[in-house]
C-alpha cells in the first residue's frame, strides 16, 4: 500500500512539472490576431535576422570564454639546461637540469572564475533575448507603418470614386440646366486633385511594402478591407506596469550586469593574495656522479599594482550598481508611458470614430441635397472634404490603438516572445 502512494505522488509530481514546462503562450486578443503576421512566421522572420544572428555568436563567444574561465591561463612550463663545470684541476664536467612547473589558482579562485563564467553565459542568454524584444519592437513599428501607407491609399481610393460620382451627378446637372459650368470645373478639379493624392499614396505604399519584403523576408502584409476595432486593454494601468516589470529583459539584463561585475570585484580582491607557481625539478651534476630531484614553489610579492586593479574593479562594480538603478527607472518610465498611450490612445479612437461617423453621414446628406438642387456645389465639396479629412484622421487612430495594444502586449511578453 506505502509502494502504491509513493507511486502515485511520483505520478502526480512528474504531471505538475510537465504542466510547468508545456505552458502554452498567452492567446493573442482578438483585434491584434486580426492584423498581426502569425507568430511562426514571426519566429522565423526574426530568427533570420542578422542581429539576432550576431547575438547568438556572442553566446557561442560566451560559452568559449566559460572554458577559458575553467581551464584557467596558467600553462605547464618545461624547463631544461645544460652547463659545463671546469674545476681547479682541469677537469671538465656537464650538469643537465630539467624541471616541469606551473602557477595554481588557489583560495577559491578557479571556482570563482568558473562562476564567472557561468554568469557570462546567462548574461549572452539575456542579451540575446533583450535583442529579439528589440528586433519585435522594430517589427511591429515597421508592420504597422507598412499598414498606415496601404490604409491611406484605399481610403484615398475611396475618396476618388466618390468623387467621379460627384462629377458624374454635377456634369448631369449642367447637362440639364441646374448648374452653373463653372460647378463642372471645379468637380474636374477635384476629380484631378484627389487623382494625384491617390498617385503619391499608392508609391508610398509601393515603396514602403519594398523596404518591409527587403527587411523582413518571408513576410508580406495583406491589404485589409476592414480595420478590426481596438479592444480596452483589459488590465489596470498598474497591472500592466506590474507585468511589465516583473518579466522584462533590459533590466534582467542590468541586474545580471551588475552581479557579474561584483563577481569580477571579488576576484579580483582575491587577487591580493599572488598564486604560487609549484615545480618539480631533477639534475645531474658531475657527469652523472650526481643526482637531485626535488620541487620549487614560489610566490609573487603582491605590489601595488594589485590594489590598483582590485580598486578598479569594484568601482566598475559600483558604476553597474547604477546603471542597474537607471535601468530601472528607465523601464518603469517607459511602461508607464506605453500604459498611458494605449488607454489615451484607445480614447481618442472612440472620439475619433464619431467625428468620422457624423462627418460621412453630412457629407451623404449634403450630396442628396445637392442632387435636389437644395446645396449650393461648393458647400458640397467642403463637405466631402472633412469627410475625407475626417475618415483619414480615425483610421490613423484605430491604427494608433490597435499599434498601443500591441506594444503593451509585446512589452508585458504576451506577444512574439522568445523560446
Amino acid at each position: 500500500m506505502k509502494l502504491y502512494t509513493c507511486f502515485l505522488l511520483a505520478a502526480l509530481l512528474g504531471t505538475l512539472a510537465f504542466g510547468a514546462q508545456a505552458t502554452p503562450p498567452a492567446e493573442i486578443p482578438a483585434d491584434l490576431s486580426a492584423i498581426l503576421p502569425p507568430r511562426q512566421a514571426v519566429q522565423q522572420t526574426l530568427e533570420n535576422l542578422q542581429t539576432l544572428r550576431t547575438a547568438r555568436l556572442q553566446q557561442d563567444m560566451a560559452a568559449a570564454s566559460r572554458q577559458k574561465l575553467e581551464s584557467g591561463s596558467y600553462e605547464w612550463v618545461l624547463r631544461a639546461g645544460q652547463t659545463r663545470r671546469t674545476e681547479a684541476s682541469g677537469q671538465s664536467l656537464k650538469d643537465q637540469e630539467i624541471a616541469l612547473e606551473r602557477p595554481v589558482r588557489w583560495f577559491g579562485k578557479a571556482g570563482k572564475d568558473a562562476a564567472i563564467g557561468d554568469k557570462q553565459i546567462s548574461l549572452a542568454q539575456l542579451a540575446y533575448a533583450d535583442t529579439w524584444h528589440e528586433a519585435g519592437r522594430t517589427l511591429l513599428n515597421d508592420w504597422f507603418d507598412t499598414l498606415r501607407a496601404s490604409v491611406y491609399r484605399q481610403k484615398m481610393e475611396e475618396q476618388l470614386e466618390l468623387s467621379r460620382q460627384l462629377r458624374q451627378l454635377t456634369e448631369k446637372r449642367v447637362r440639364a440646366g441646374d448648374a452653373a459650368q463653372i460647378e463642372l470645373v471645379q468637380a474636374d478639379t477635384e476629380l484631378q486633385r484627389l487623382a494625384a493624392q491617390w498617385q503619391q499614396a499608392q508609391m508610398r505604399e509601393e515603396q514602403q511594402l519594398q523596404l518591409f519584403s527587403a527587411t523582413y523576408p518571408g513576410l508580406q502584409p495583406v491589404p485589409l478591407q476592414t480595420l478590426p476595432a481596438p479592444l480596452p486593454a483589459g488590465l489596470s494601468q498598474n497591472a500592466w506596469i506590474d507585468l511589465i516589470m516583473d518579466d522584462n529583459h533590459e533590466l534582467e539584463l542590468a541586474e545580471e550586469e551588475a552581479a557579474l561585475s561584483r563577481m569580477q570585484a571579488s576576484r579580483s580582491a582575491s587577487d591580493a593574495m599572488p598564486d604560487p607557481t609549484i615545480g618539480v625539478r631533477a639534475s645531474r651534476e658531475r657527469d652523472g656522479q650526481e643526482r637531485l630531484l626535488g620541487i620549487s614553489i614560489s610566490i609573487p610579492l603582491s605590489g601595488s599594482g594589485r590594489t590598483a586593479d582590485s580598486n578598479m574593479a569594484q568601482v566598475r562594480a559600483r558604476i553597474s550598481a547604477e546603471k542597474h538603478s537607471l535601468t530601472r527607472m528607465k523601464v518603469l518610465r517607459d511602461a508607464q508611458r506605453v500604459t498611458r498611450e494605449a488607454g489615451h490612445l484607445y480614447s481618442i479612437w472612440q472620439s475619433q470614430q464619431q467625428v468620422e461617423q457624423q462627418s460621412q453621414a453630412q457629407a451623404a446628406t449634403m450630396m442628396r441635397a445637392y442632387q435636389l438642387g437644395e446645396a449650393a456645389f461648393s458647400d458640397t465639396l467642403q463637405t466631402r472634404r472633412m469627410a475625407l479629412e475626417a475618415s483619414l484622421t480615425a483610421a490613423t487612430a484605430q491604427l494608433d490603438a490597435l499599434q498601443a495594444h500591441a506594444r503593451l502586449e509585446l512589452d508585458a511578453h504576451r506577444l512574439w516572445t522568445v523560446d
